[in-house]
């Protein structure tokens, strides 16, 4: 390995490294406590706190490293920044967030970064327009860069691919390439590990395949119950079209309530800079099970399909539709389509 090799190695090792970390599900806060080197415990911190659904929390330590000249510090600050800021409801501040990942790409390129460095640039590009369902057109290929990145963030830069896959219909490749991941993982990484079953089990959802999909949202939910990680449930929430409502709301109805409230703010967030015409209509007119039931209907689904995704009767998912046509000042299920366009 020579002296290249090895700054990458450490400059790495401060991108997003809880996510980035193998341990057993119930251990990260051990596995933050762990880190010697102050700058990446803090970030480590700020990730947990995050993925916990803490997002005051992760937003007051991030905010420090917005500028820091060590530029995997300052990507894992600005993603962690933006995505928190969604959820406080700060979306000028998501915007500067999402601002300060493309300068650094551009600053990558400049300097004519290491080939690590530079994929670590273009991953959080990728994962920032792919999650707020935006265009990557004019970024390098994520996939040329994965070989630069270490087990965790390779896996999670392949959720970022199977999500982008997933956001154009490509349903089997998605789950194809989130299944590869498990087969080819060096360890357990359950943050990255989360998202790829969140993806699996939309793809599964999507492909009419209902029990799959509910075996694999158990698997998830069980994953990330020691440490507490709802953020990858509240981000997915309306992807996984109601399997939330039909498995967790019954057995865990605390954690589901929990969970709704997350999802409404973060869907706030979400709506104010992705679709901020409509962020009044759909988050603060219905419910996590309203909007669920919108987004089925919205691709299609019968009250019969929907009631037997949600558990319930056909003539409940009726009712719940005459009640979001109401909320939403529509007539039609064609009309959902630009209430539910996440």
């Amino acid at each position: 390995m020579n002296s290249s090799d090895n700054f990458q190695d450490s400059a790495l090792s401060r991108l997003m490294p809880l996510m980035n970390s193998s341990f057993t599900p119930g251990q990260a806060q051990a596995t933050v406590d762990n880190f010697q080197d102050l700058e990446q415990r803090q970030i480590a911190q700020a990730e947990l706190y995050y993925f916990s659904g803490r997002a005051e929390e992760c937003r007051n330590i991030a905010e420090l490293y917005l500028q820091d000249k060590d530029l995997c510090l300052r990507l894992s600050a600005a993603l962690l920044y933006s995505f928190s800021n969604l959820t406080l409801g700060n979306p000028s501040a998501s915007r500067m967030g999402f601002r300060n990942i493309q300068e650094c790409l551009l600053l990558a390129k400049d300097s004519s970064a290491p080939k690590g460095i530079m994929a670590s640039c273009v991953f959080a590009n990728y994962l920032a327009m792919v999650l707020m369902h935006l265009p990557t057109d004019g970024l390098p290929p994520l996939q040329d860069f994965l070989p630069s990145l270490p087990s965790g963030l390779r896996a999670y830069a392949v959720y970022v691919l199977a999500h982008n896959a997933y956001l154009h219909k490509e349903y089997k490749r998605a789950l194809g390439l989130c299944q590869s991941v498990f087969l080819m993982l060096d360890g357990c990484y359950p943050v990255a590990m989360e998202y790829l079953y969140c993806v699996i089990i939309m793809c599964l959802i999507n492909l009419k395949q209902q029990d799959e999909a509910r075996k694999a949202l158990i698997k998830a939910w069980n994953m990330a119950k020691p440490d507490g990680f709802l953020e990858p449930f509240i981000e997915h929430h309306g992807l996984m079209l109601g399997q939330i409502e039909a498995c967790i709301k019954p057995a865990e109805p605390e954690s589901y309530r929990q969970l709704s409230q997350a999802v409404i703010a973060f869907s706030r967030g979400w709506m104010a800079i992705h679709n901020p015409q409509l962020q009044s209509s759909v988050t603060d007119k219905l419910t996590p099970m309203e909007y669920s039931i919108a987004m089925l209907a919205s691709k299609g689904w019968t009250n019969q399909e929907i009631a037997k995704q949600l558990s319930l009767s056909p003539n409940t998912i009726k009712h719940y539709l005459s009640r979001i046509f109401h909320l939403l000042d529509i007539e039609k299920r064609e009309e959902l389509k630009p209430f539910v366009n996440k």
